[in-house]
């Protein structure tokens, strides 16, 4: 799985229009950017919230709630 960022927005339109030619040689599949599988997603833990605030070291810095909006957690 990839996540792809046009640089330039002013390129969006080229770089959607090779991403469909791709799509319809077979060569790719394109999924929305809210497909989430939940088979593979689970939720983290607060333990699991914790330790990667931990890791990020924003602690020292941030509330735990700037924190998990920082991380997207």
């Amino acid at each position: 799985m990839y996540q792809i960022e046009v640089v330039d927005q002013a390129d969006n339109d080229l770089v959607w229009k090779i991403l469909q030619t791709l799509e319809q040689r077979g060569l790719i599949t394109l999924k929305t950017g809210d497909h989430v599988d939940a088979e593979k997603a689970t939720p983290a833990t607060e333990e699991q919230v914790q330790e990667i605030i931990d890791e990020a070291e924003l602690a020292p810095y941030y509330s735990e709630k700037e924190a998990k909006d920082i991380l997207n957690l």
